[in-house]
């Protein structure tokens, strides 16, 4: 039967430039989701790609070999070396699959335990994957019970109890550099959420001036607007960078939009002021080498490891406590998910234990002529009577072995080899599953 399988690198596996290499834009997954699918054989796929990771969750037969195949499509279509990307990569199956996904969800994965911004990115990406069809039964079932871990992590732990997220700890590392930031000048080059949220976090540290520079004037006008800032269009990004102090970056470009070349000239403007970039984008929206220009203080995701760390043992015993309770969901789709793979066994079962009563019945029907009709039931009753308590022993052991420690596979197996089952192959449930997602997709319309 198929099986579920995670595969991917994130902040604790793989540096930024790897990552960035990895990641894909908003516009990129939808088209990657469907050539995921063609190229690694999956039944059912979708892609998590955050500043911190990127990350493939996928049903298909085998989940070692489909870990394989995932691995070997993201090498060839993002262009990096097999190799390169096995060293920073882990695939992982079945129970440690949902328990990766359901923690990631919870927050328990992130490089800021319980920053609320995952949940939102992985729903985002789930939602995206049943728009393009490629969600299932098993990966509709786990990523519920990712959500619902999520939010028993938040409201039964003090894990995300005053949680700082990726941008708030960027205004951490600005303060602990120019120490108080009242009469600072901020820029912020993006107008996501990664955006919005440092914007608050440099606001509640005192900033004196912020300005909000972003490619849609739309949205760079909005967030102006949400934080009491200044907006400016793109084209002025040069003279932004002469005024500000702090520059947070976060726009979902695919390439730096700040290189040595633009800030070679502004640095010789601000003669000596010293400037600090924060670069929480992946791929990154800063150039390393501006780095080696003089009073350029440069930081990106990665750099923000040590706050974090600090931050992670203050929320150790918590952390704990939340994985404890991820795992009790965990415990509850690994069992729905071995009953499901048993299932076809047990109905294969029934199904040929009847045929063989029904086959004997009409067998000796005619010589059941001359009963009358309650006999005729008592005798059916009877054939089915026996049946039932035949097959009571290997369907109890069956689906007890469901709810065991991989036990199932290799009973449902002996069944099937001792009876002579024909049982539907993982691709014609995987056929089935989507034929009945299309249905009901038809039906709400």
């Amino acid at each position: 039967m198929t099986e579920l399988v995670a595969v991917g690198l994130n902040h604790k596996t793989a540096p930024v430039e790897l990552r960035e290499r990895l990641a894909f834009g908003t516009g990129d997954v939808a088209a990657a989701l469907s050539a995921l699918r063609e190229r690694a054989g999956l039944g059912e796929v979708m892609i998590v790609s955050t500043c911190n990771r990127v990350e493939v969750y996928a049903v298909a037969p085998h989940w070692a070999r489909a870990g394989e195949r995932v691995l070997q499509a993201l090498a060839d279509t993002r262009a990096v070396p097999l190799a390169e990307l096995v060293a920073h990569t882990f695939v992982r199956g079945e129970r440690a699959a949902a328990s990766h996904i359901c923690r990631v969800a919870a927050s328990l994965e992130s490089m800021v335990v319980g920053e609320p911004q995952i949940l939102g990115q992985v729903k985002d990406a789930f939602e995206l994957a049943q728009r393009e069809g490629t969600v299932g039964g098993v990966l509709d079932r786990c990523l519920g019970t990712a959500f619902r871990a999520a939010k028993r992590v938040r409201s039964e732990t003090e894990v995300a109890r005053g949680a700082a997220s990726v941008p708030s700890v960027a205004v951490d590392l600005a303060r602990s550099i120019f120490g108080e930031l009242t009469g600072s000048g901020a820029l912020l080059v993006g107008a996501g959420e990664m955006a919005s949220q440092a914007g608050i976090h440099l606001k509640a540290a005192g900033v004196a001036e912020m300005t909000v520079v972003n490619r849609s004037e739309a949205r760079g006008r909005a967030l102006a607007e949400e934080l009491t800032a200044r907006y400016a269009p793109w084209d002025s990004l040069d003279a932004e960078l002469r005024r500000a102090d702090i520059v947070v970056t976060s726009t979902g470009a695919q390439r730096p939009v700040i290189d040595r070349a633009l800030l070679r000239p502004v640095m010789k403007v601000r003669r000596g002021k010293p400037i600090f970039f924060v670069d929480i984008a992946v791929p990154r929206d800063v150039e390393p080498e501006v780095a080696r220009l003089e009073q350029v203080f440069l930081y990106n995701i990665d750099d923000l490891q040590g706050i974090v760390h600090d931050n992670m043992r203050a929320r150790a015993a918590e952390a704990e406590r939340a994985g404890s309770l991820v795992e009790e969901e965990v415990g509850e789709f690994v069992a729905w998910q071995r009953a499901r793979s048993i299932g076809p066994i047990v109905q294969a079962l029934q199904h040929h234990a009847r045929g063989i009563a029904e086959a004997e019945l009409a067998r000796v029907r005619g010589k059941l002529q001359g009963l009358a009709p309650e006999q005729q039931k008592a005798v059916e009753a009877l054939a089915n009577g026996i049946v039932q308590k035949l097959l009571h022993r290997p369907m109890a052991a069956l689906r007890q072995a469901a709810v065991g420690e991989g036990a199932e596979a290799d009973l449902a197996g002996a069944v099937q080899q001792l009876f002579g089952l024909e049982v539907p192959s993982a691709t014609a449930v995987a056929e089935a599953s989507a034929a009945s997602m299309v249905k009901r997709e038809l039906v709400r319309e």
